[in-house]
C-alpha cells in the first residue's frame, strides 16, 4: 500500500485540460514570466561582457548572471514542450535587444563584443532548454522534489552537471573574447549557477502550489519565517562572525523542514540566498568585514541549501511512510474485523430473512403484517449489502476476474445514477482519452461487480459534491507511456504496473474541492464529512480496496473552488496470455 500527499497543478489530469484555454501562452502570468526571463537573460549576457560599466567580473556574474538560467529552467519545467519554442524565441529577442546596444566607452570593439555576446546568449538559452528537459525527463514532470531519489538526481543533473558544463563553455568564451584567465570566470560562473539552481529552482517550482499556500496559511509556520529574517539581520551587526551567521540561518531552516517540509524550506532558502548576496554587495556582513568575498559566501550558501533540502525531503518521506503504515494498520484492523464477524453476521441476517419469508408465507397476503415483513426483508438486504461492502473495503479474498468493457461499465453506472441524481446536476461522459491507434473502449481485467461498485461510489461522491456537472472520462495507456498526471493523494503505486498496459476511468466534479485537512483520511473506512446526510464513509474505502485488489491505483487531485478529480486505474485484459473470460456476473 502506498499513500502519498503532495501539491497539485491547476490542471492535474486529462479531464481538466478541457477547461484550460488552448494556445502556447496563457496570459497574463505566462507573458509576464517570459518578459522577466528575457530581461534577466539579457542582463546575464550584457554585464559580464561589458567591462566599461566598472563592475568587477566576479560581482557581475554573481549578482546578475546567476538568477537568469535558473528562472528559465523553472519557468519551462512544468510547461508543455510544445510551448517551449515561443518562450525561447521571446527570450532570444530579449537577449538580442540587450546585447545589441551601443557599446559604452572603454568596451571592446563591436565585432569581438558582438561575437562574445552572441555565444553567451546561445549558451544561456541552451542551458535553460537543457535544464528544463533534464528536469522533466529524469527528475519529475510535475517539478516535485519530494523524495531522496528526486533530490539526488536534481542535485547531480542541474547544480553539479549542468552548471559545470555551462561554466566551462562560458569560461572558454570569455577567455577567447578577452584573453583573460580562464579559471577565474569559470569559478564565478559555476558557483553562481550552482547557488541559483539549488535555491531558486525549488522555490519557483513550489511557488503557487497548494502545499505552499497551506503552509503560509498555518499561523504556526510564521514563527520560523520570522526567525529566518531575524537571523538574516544578524549580518548587519558589526563584528559578527560568519560561523554564527551560518548556524543562525540553518536552525530556522531545520525548524521549517520539521513543520512543513520542502514546501516552506525552498522559498526560505531562496530568500536567504538573495538576502545574503544583496547585503554582502552592499558592504555589510562578515564576508565583507573579514575579506572572505562573495565566492566564499556562495559556497556557504550551497552547503546550507543542500543540508536544509535534504533534511526537508527526509522528514517528508518519513511522514509519508508513517501515514502509509497508519493507513495499513487501519485497513488491517478492518480486515480482521470483517473476516471475524462478517460471515457470521451474514448467517444471522440470512436466518432473519428466512424466518421473515416463512412468516410471510404463513400469514394471509392481505394481512397488515405483510408490510412489516417486507420492510424487514429490505432491512436484512441492506445489512447483507453492508457486510459485503465491508469485506470489499477490507479486500478479503481474491475475486475471479474477467475481461470487462470499461466503456459499457461506465455507461451502466451513469444510467443507474441518473434516476437518483438531483435535477440540477448533469452527468456527462467525455470522449475517450485514448493514446495510440485504438479507437475502442479499453477492456480491463477485473471483477465486473466490484469495479462497477467502485465507479458507482466515485460517481455518487461526485454528484454530492458537484454544483452543476459531473464528467466521466475513460482511457488507456501503453506500458511504455510516461505518466504525466499529478495527484494530491495517491493510494497504490502508479509505477507498479509499468510492466503492462492499463485502463482508467476519471470522475471530475465542479464542486468546491476537498480541503487539505481531509486528505490523510480520504480513503479511511468509516471516515465521512457527510455523516449528517447519512454518509457511511465506506465509498472511497471500497474504491481503494478495488484498486489495490486489482493491482491498480486510485488518485485524487483537487483545487479550491474548482472541483475534484478521481482516477481509478486497473490493468488491461491481455487476450494473448489470459484465460478465456468468465461469464459476466451480476453486480
Amino acid at each position: 500500500m502506498d499513500l502519498r500527499f503532495g501539491a497539485s497543478s491547476n490542471a492535474p489530469a486529462t479531464g481538466r485540460e478541457a477547461g484550460v484555454a488552448d494556445g502556447w501562452l496563457r496570459p497574463p502570468g505566462a507573458l509576464a514570466g517570459c518578459a522577466a526571463l528575457s530581461f534577466l537573460l539579457g542582463l546575464s549576457c550584457y554585464f559580464p561582457a561589458h567591462a566599461g560599466l566598472g563592475i568587477a567580473a566576479d560581482l557581475s556574474l554573481s549578482t546578475l548572471a546567476w538568477p537568469a538560467p535558473a528562472m528559465g529552467v523553472a519557468l519551462l519545467w512544468r510547461r508543455r514542450v510544445r510551448e517551449w519554442p515561443l518562450y525561447l524565441l521571446l527570450a532570444a529577442g530579449g537577449l538580442a535587444l540587450a546585447t545589441g546596444a551601443v557599446p559604452l566607452p572603454g568596451t571592446r570593439a563591436p565585432s569581438t563584443w558582438s561575437a562574445v555576446d552572441m555565444m553567451l546568449s546561445v549558451l544561456t538559452l541552451l542551458e535553460v532548454a537543457l535544464g528544463a528537459w533534464l528536469g522533466r525527463r529524469w527528475i519529475a514532470r510535475d517539478g516535485r522534489l519530494d523524495s531522496s531519489r528526486r533530490l539526488l538526481l536534481f542535485t547531480l543533473l542541474l547544480p553539479v552537471g549542468l552548471s559545470m558544463l555551462h561554466a566551462t563553455l562560458a569560461g572558454a568564451v570569455l577567455w577567447w573574447g578577452s584573453a583573460a584567465d580562464w579559471l577565474a570566470p569559470w569559478r564565478g560562473v559555476y558557483v553562481a549557477n550552482a547557488v541559483a539552481m539549488l535555491t531558486l529552482v525549488p522555490a519557483l517550482l513550489a511557488w503557487g502550489t497548494p502545499a505552499l499556500g497551506a503552509a503560509l496559511r498555518e499561523r504556526s509556520n510564521w514563527s520560523p519565517i520570522a526567525v529566518t529574517f531575524a537571523c538574516l539581520s544578524l549580518v548587519l551587526v558589526p563584528g559578527m562572525h560568519d560561523e554564527v551567521v551560518r548556524t543562525a540561518l540553518t536552525l530556522p531552516l531545520c525548524w521549517a523542514a520539521v513543520r512543513s517540509g520542502i514546501a516552506l524550506v525552498a522559498p526560505l532558502n531562496a530568500a536567504i540566498a538573495v538576502g545574503m548576496v544583496c547585503l554582502t554587495l552592499a558592504g555589510f556582513g562578515p564576508y565583507v568585514e573579514y575579506g572572505y568575498g562573495l565566492w566564499t559566501l556562495q559556497v556557504d550558501l550551497i552547503g546550507i541549501a543542500v543540508l536544509s533540502l535534504l533534511l526537508a525531503v527526509s522528514i517528508g518521506e518519513r511522514q509519508r511512510m508513517a501515514a502509509r503504515l497508519d493507513q495499513a494498520r487501519r485497513f488491517e484492523s478492518l480486515g480482521f474485523l470483517a473476516g471475524g464477524v462478517a460471515h457470521d453476521f451474514n448467517n444471522v441476517l440470512g436466518t432473519i430473512r428466512a424466518c421473515a419469508e416463512i412468516a410471510g408465507e404463513r400469514i394471509p397476503p392481505d394481512s397488515p403484517g405483510q408490510a412489516e415483513l417486507a420492510q424487514l426483508a429490505r432491512a436484512t438486504d441492506r445489512g447483507i449489502d453492508m457486510t459485503q461492502q465491508i469485506l470489499l473495503a477490507a479486500r478479503q479474498g481474491d475475486p475471479a476476474r474477467e475481461g470487462v468493457d470499461l466503456g459499457a461499465l461506465v455507461d451502466e453506472a451513469i444510467e443507474m445514477a441518473r434516476p437518483l441524481c438531483p435535477a440540477h446536476i448533469r452527468i456527462a461522459r467525455a470522449p475517450h482519452a485514448l493514446r495510440g491507434s485504438s479507437l475502442h473502449a479499453p477492456v480491463v481485467l477485473a471483477h465486473r461487480g466490484q469495479l462497477l461498485r467502485a465507479v458507482q461510489n466515485l460517481l455518487r461522491n461526485a454528484v454530492q459534491a458537484a454544483r452543476q456537472e459531473v464528467t466521466l472520462t475513460i482511457g488507456m495507456h501503453s506500458a511504455a507511456a510516461h505518466r504525466e498526471e499529478r495527484f494530491d493523494v495517491v493510494l497504490g503505486d502508479p509505477r507498479a504496473g509499468d510492466g503492462g498496459a492499463h485502463g482508467w476511468v476519471e470522475v471530475l466534479d465542479d464542486g468546491q474541492g476537498i480541503a487539505a485537512t481531509h486528505w490523510p483520511h480520504l480513503f479511511d473506512p468509516f471516515y465521512s464529512t457527510r455523516q449528517a446526510q447519512g454518509g457511511s464513509g465506506l465509498g472511497l474505502a471500497i474504491v481503494a480496496g478495488v484498486a489495490s485488489g486489482h493491482g491498480g491505483f486510485v488518485g485524487m487531485a483537487t483545487s479550491p473552488g474548482r472541483g475534484s478529480l478521481f482516477r481509478l486505474e486497473v490493468p488491461l485484459f491481455d487476450t494473448a496470455s489470459a484465460v478465456p473470460p468468465l461469464e459476466r456476473r451480476s453486480p
